[in-house]
C-alpha cells in the first residue's frame, strides 16, 4: 500500500503535490496523445486531479496509485470525447505525424520515421494502440497498465509484444 494514498485519503496537501509532480508531465503526455490536443490535455488533466481530490477518501484502498490516477484520466478522456461527441463538436483530428512530432518533444526526428510510426500505430487495433502508447508515451509498466485495463499482466505483454511485430513486420514489407 502506498503511503501517499493514505496521506492523500486525509487530504494531506502535500501529498497531492507530491502526486502531482510524480506524474503530472506523463499523465498529459499520454492524454495529448489521446486526445490530439494540448488545450484538452490541459483540461482533462485538471479534471483528473479535482475528481482524485474529491473522492479522497477512495484512495486510502488504492494499491498502485500511479494507474489509479492514469485510469481516472483516461476515463475523464473518455468523458471529454462523449460530451463532444453528443454535442456534435468533435475536433477535427489533427495529423498522427504532427501528433508523434509533438507528442515526442523533439524536432529532431526525422520527419519520415515519425510518418511511418504514426502510420503504423494508426494500423493497429484500438486495443493494441492504447497499450503501445501507454506503454512508450505513458511510461507505465505492464503491471500498471494492466489494472489500468483490466487485462491480465500476461495479456498485457503478449499484446505489447504481437504490436511491436506488427509494426516490425510492417517496416520490412515497406
Amino acid at each position: 500500500m502506498d503511503q501517499r494514498a493514505e496521506r492523500l485519503a486525509r487530504s494531506d496537501p502535500a501529498a497531492f503535490a507530491e502526486l502531482y509532480d510524480a506524474c503530472a508531465d506523463r499523465v498529459h503526455h499520454y492524454l495529448f496523445v489521446r486526445l490530439g490536443s494540448r488545450a484538452d490535455a490541459d483540461d482533462v488533466l485538471q479534471e483528473t486531479f479535482v475528481r482524485l481530490a474529491r473522492t479522497r477518501k477512495r484512495l486510502a484502498s488504492v494499491e498502485n496509485l500511479v494507474a489509479y490516477v492514469f485510469a481516472t484520466a483516461r476515463n475523464e478522456a473518455i468523458r471529454l470525447v462523449e460530451r463532444r461527441s453528443r454535442e456534435g463538436r468533435l475536433r477535427a483530428a489533427p495529423s498522427r505525424e504532427s501528433l508523434f512530432l509533438e507528442a515526442r518533444g523533439d524536432g529532431l526526428h526525422d520527419i519520415e520515421t515519425a510518418e511511418w510510426t504514426a502510420a503504423s500505430l494508426a494500423r493497429l487495433s484500438h486495443e493494441l494502440r492504447e497499450i503501445v502508447e501507454l506503454k512508450i508515451y505513458a511510461d507505465l509498466t505492464f503491471r500498471e497498465i494492466s489494472e489500468l485495463t483490466g487485462l491480465p499482466q500476461g495479456t498485457v505483454a503478449t499484446r505489447y509484444r504481437s504490436a511491436l511485430e506488427k509494426m516490425r513486420s510492417q517496416m520490412v514489407e515497406e
